[in-house]
């Protein structure tokens, strides 16, 4: 997925404007407990990204990634299940999921995901690259209606989820219908994940999606658990 290929919310948030509301910071490191499960473990950076895990690990990971990118959902088929168990739940490594939103149903699937409560995140990007061709034509669908064009932005947003499927797929996943509301009323939000997209493509560079950082460096040519772990493992030593 390269870089030319983003349009930051391009369907439903064109008015939305580029300015933002402070981000909670990130609380300081833990050390290492033996144990522990760190899966349950979760801060927020200053730009508001989530990170899963022992803040102490030895190996930080970084994956900018868009919810709409096949490979995306291929990396994390073949790699989110044995990265969490052997090496996330044992303080090895730590997570943190930069969204590299590229496009109006990516906007509205990742604002949902960030309104969870933290401890499902990855289970709940598990089942959206699970399920992902599926509820992005759903959600291309909410365009055939004719007064479409004339929605409000909000409209817009509200009209792709419900076509997408998002209200039953984040009630089951036990997000309240009150719940589902208020985060898509939720205008800072909104404004931080589109912070967030501006600056994984356009302050960072990234060349395209999935793009993993290890302990702040690049790396490139990761499509699957065999390219990823080797490296986790060197990192390790």
């Amino acid at each position: 997925m390269t870089r030319s290929t983003f349009r930051l919310a391009a369907l439903l948030l064109a008015a939305t404007p580029l300015t933002f509301a402070a981000a909670t910071p990130a609380k300081p490191a833990a050390k290492p407990t033996a144990g522990a499960n760190w899966l349950a473990t979760v801060n927020r950076t200053a730009e508001g990204a989530l990170v899963i895990g022992n803040p102490a690990a030895k190996v930080k990971l970084v994956e900018y990634l868009s919810l709409t990118c096949p490979h995306c959902a291929m990396l994390s088929k073949e790699s989110l299940p044995a990265l969490q168990r052997d090496y996330i739940a044992k303080g090895l490594v730590s997570l943190e999921v930069r969204h590299a939103v590229r496009d109006g149903y990516d906007f509205v699937a990742s604002l949902l995901l960030r309104c969870e409560p933290p401890t499902r995140y990855l289970g709940s990007i598990e089942g959206l690259f699970a399920t992902q061709e599926d509820w992005m034509a759903k959600g291309a669908a909410a365009k055939n209606d004719a007064a479409f064009e004339a929605k409000s932005q909000d409209e817009k947003m509200a009209a792709v989820a419900k076509s997408a499927g998002f209200d039953t797929y984040f009630q089951k996943r036990g997000l309240s219908p009150k719940a589902y509301a208020a985060c898509m009323a939720n205008e800072p939000a909104k404004k931080q994940l589109a912070e967030m997209a501006g600056n994984a493509w356009q302050r960072d560079g990234i060349p395209g999606t999935p793009l993993i950082l290890i302990n702040g460096q690049r790396k490139e040519n990761v499509h699957g658990w065999s390219d990823l772990e080797p490296m986790i493992k060197a990192a390790l030593k």
